[in-house]
């Protein structure tokens, strides 16, 4: 199967931009003005992206199996939300959590499936009557999928002007965005694999974009290039190549996601590294899966697995090596502010990158980096006891449940990699200062 189809997705979303807007327009006119973008990695982010660059403070995004997130959404009043429920296989785990929680609770024409055509959450989709279904591109992966109806669902949603960022998307031209892709390919080689990325304040969640297309593309066979956001470090590091590169106008964001998709292919040409696939995503999967076969017993998030304490950890630190901290934690702006401090205190005492990932969203992004990628990263993984737990009906699972098997599951995965990881379980998240002390 071709996993081209990008290519062909500004124009294909152009002729059917019309029809995108009129739906949105009914939506509103049925008093549905906030949106819930229901999906993880690609489904998500493109998006996300959107909204913040746009100022639009009608859509939130749920990409988190964190209960204290899950239940934000409920508590904040769902009546007159719609909720895009985004998944390429529709067989994504998360997303049929989400799915299956806010049906409970909701009416069925507050929701929208996005999916290919023939999967599980279609056949659902429509059993349960649904609002509407839009097919996902069966030629295009879900990280190359931002300006399919992945994307513009969503953008029309929320008032896009996406016929001007659409067509401003066509006007890329393909040897200049592979020649970013030439000059990424050749740092690597030169030994500078962390690529930092700093778009202007306005555009700054693009960053989030690009990490997963990077990410999740090139690290593969021991290979890969390590993307940082939101650098707390000032200084500049021979491994890192830093990228400023960026229309600060966010109807030029169309643009942007084809620019970088030319370059992330280009670069992984020049890897010798297939762009389209991430092979090693599966494992944590089936690890988790494990765990949750286990019964309600078999995951517990304290429970002893072979890890490094965190002084092992940062003891345990190379010339050249990145600090990943994935954090299962909610991920409110307190605790993200919390971490965010942890960060730049490690990353000054260890001299190295650093990134910032919260569970489990991180796994349909960074996540194949972290078990494909070159063995250069310090895993730094934080749970906690939740506050409050919530059932997933049908599944026969808590979303707490779910969230430590993740956890456990990469983990393991990890592990067999060989990568050096230390695992703290955490009472509370506020508990996080503490470790900025060890």
């Amino acid at each position: 199967m071709s996993h081209l189809g990008w290519i062909d997705a500004p124009r294909a979303s152009l002729a059917q931009w019309q029809e995108l807007t009129r739906f949105a327009a009914a939506v509103r006119r049925d008093g549905l003005t906030h949106v819930v973008v229901c999906g993880m990695g690609g489904s998500s982010l493109a998006p996300q992206v959107l909204a913040a660059s746009f100022g639009a403070t009608s859509l939130t995004a749920l990409d988190s199996t964190d209960p204290a997130a899950v239940l934000a959404i409920e508590r904040a009043g769902i009546g007159d939300a719609v909720f895009v429920v985004s998944s390429k296989s529709g067989t994504t785990v998360e997303t049929l959590a989400f799915y299956h929680y806010f049906t409970a609770r909701a009416r069925p024409e507050q929701f929208v499936a996005i999916t290919e055509p023939g999967t599980s959450l279609e056949t659902l989709a429509r059993e349960r009557g649904i609002r509407a279904v839009f097919p996902h591109p069966v030629d295009v992966g879900g990280r190359y999928a931002a300006l399919t109806v992945v994307g513009m669902v969503p953008a029309a949603l929320i008032g896009v002007d996406g016929r001007t960022l659409l067509e401003r998307a066509q006007a890329v031209q393909p040897d200049r965005a592979k020649a970013l892709g030439a000059r990424l390919a050749a740092a690597v080689q030169a030994r500078r694999d962390k690529l930092v990325l700093r778009p202007p304040p306005r555009i700054a969640r693009l960053a989030d974009w690009v990490e997963q297309l990077v990410a999740e593309s090139t690290g593969k066979n021991g290979r890969g290039v390590v993307p940082i956001v939101d650098d707390p470090a000032s200084e500049r590091r021979p491994d890192a190549l830093e990228c400023s590169e960026f229309s600060p106008d966010p109807l030029d964001l169309g643009a942007e996601f084809v620019r970088w998709q030319y370059a992330t292919w280009e670069l992984c040409d020049r890897l010798g590294i297939d762009a389209f696939d991430q092979p090693d995503v599966e494992e944590a999967k089936r690890l988790a899966r494990a765990e949750l076969a286990a019964g309600p017993g078999g995951a517990q998030p304290a429970a002893s697995l072979s890890t490094m304490s965190p002084d092992a950890l940062r003891r345990a630190a190379r010339p050249g090596d990145y600090l990943a901290i994935l954090a299962y934690l909610p991920p409110r702006p307190d605790v993200t502010a919390r971490l965010e401090q942890l960060r730049a205190i490690w990353g000054r005492a260890l001299g190295c990158v650093t990134t910032l990932g919260f569970g489990p969203r991180y796994l349909h992004s960074t996540g194949q980096l972290h078990k494909g990628g070159p063995n250069t990263g310090l895993f730094l993984v934080l749970t906690a006891d939740d506050a409050a737990d919530a059932a997933v009906p049908e599944l026969g699972i808590t979303f707490g449940r779910l969230k430590t098997a993740q956890a456990r599951g990469d983990i393991r995965a990890l592990l067999a990699r060989g990568r050096r990881v230390a695992h703290v379980h955490l009472t509370g998240p506020e508990d996080v200062s503490a470790l900025a002390t060890l």
